[in-house]
């Protein structure tokens, strides 16, 4: 395996997943087949607080933001794409590659089939609140050391009021406290823990998907150990050793191909939900199948 191969290779691959992505999940507005789960969760017959009909749009929220998050992941994808060349950064594709790894581990949660609309909904509000909650953290940790965030505090606490009126409007009850709120007994996991239950089904069974994400996380965060996988021996010209900033080919390989399953996943659970059909999934599948294979 050479860097140039494994270049050609996936940016072959990220191109193909890109295209495909940006075709089928993006229109701003998702709209399921007839006699699929989605179908049936926009005419759910749960009712608000005071009797009157939830309608489509609380589930319709909950596809608006896995649409949202899949933008994200395609986004990521189409930056490893622009990353790889002959000459490269070594860490920045392991860096963008756990943005969108974790990010889709968020959208494999949400859109997890055959939870029905209120437990959908519910996760929607997990994912809603604790964005705001910890945005209005950030903005007070800024006041606190004397910068001028008044109205960016303003601008958090009335996110998270919007959400919990949207909660209370439906009829459920009242969030718990914190960061990871649980909201009609759905509360999110660690995005450690929520990253290895996608991966499990990607992974070899004897390679645990928290090491994968730990791995990943000690890149992005400047540990020692992380940093010391891209560090390969040399040879001086006094016949010494030094250790040189490196890319393996096979560590780059690994990390697109991962990041890759990673949408895979999470688009499986989206098609599933929406009842869009295989075909044109298969056939994106096959092409990378052809690509990796050749």
């Amino acid at each position: 395996m050479d860097h140039q191969s494994v270049v050609a290779e996936n940016r072959a691959a990220l191109y193909a997943t890109v295209d495909f992505g940006s075709r089928h999940l993006g229109p701003a507005k998702w709209e399921p087949e007839a006699g699929s789960e989605a179908a049936a969760e926009v005419s759910n017959a749960e009712t608000r607080q005071g009797g009157d009909p939830w309608g489509e749009d609380p589930p319709r929220t909950a596809y608006a933001a896995a649409s949202l998050m899949m933008t994200g992941v395609l986004d990521d994808l189409a930056g490893l794409r622009q990353l790889l060349d002959d000459k490269m950064s070594v860490i920045a594709p392991t860096v963008v590659g756990r943005s969108a790894i974790e990010i889709a581990s968020g959208v494999w949660w949400l859109m997890e089939p055959g939870i029905g609309a209120r437990r959908r909904v519910c996760r929607e509000f997990v994912l809603s609140l604790t964005s705001a909650r910890r945005a209005k953290q950030v903005a007070k940790e800024f006041q606190d050391k004397g910068f001028q965030v008044g109205q960016e505090i303003t601008d958090a606490s009335q996110q998270e009021a919007r959400v919990l009126q949207r909660i209370a409007d439906l009829g459920i009850a009242a969030p718990s406290s914190g960061y990871s709120p649980k909201i009609g007994n759905e509360q999110a996991e660690s995005a450690t823990a929520a990253t290895a239950a996608m991966l499990k089904s990607v992974l070899p069974a004897s390679v645990p998907g928290e090491f994968v994400y730990r791995t990943y996380s000690a890149v992005t965060h400047g540990e020692i150990y992380g940093l010391m996988n891209f560090m390969a021996p040399g040879v001086t010209s006094d016949g010494g050793t030094l250790l040189h900033w490196h890319l393996p080919p096979e560590v780059l390989d690994s990390t697109i191909q991962l990041a890759i399953a990673a949408f895979r996943e999470a688009y499986r659970r989206i098609n599933q939900v929406m009842g869009w059909g295989k075909l044109e999934g298969d056939l994106w599948e096959i092409k990378l199948r052809k690509i990796y294979n050749s």
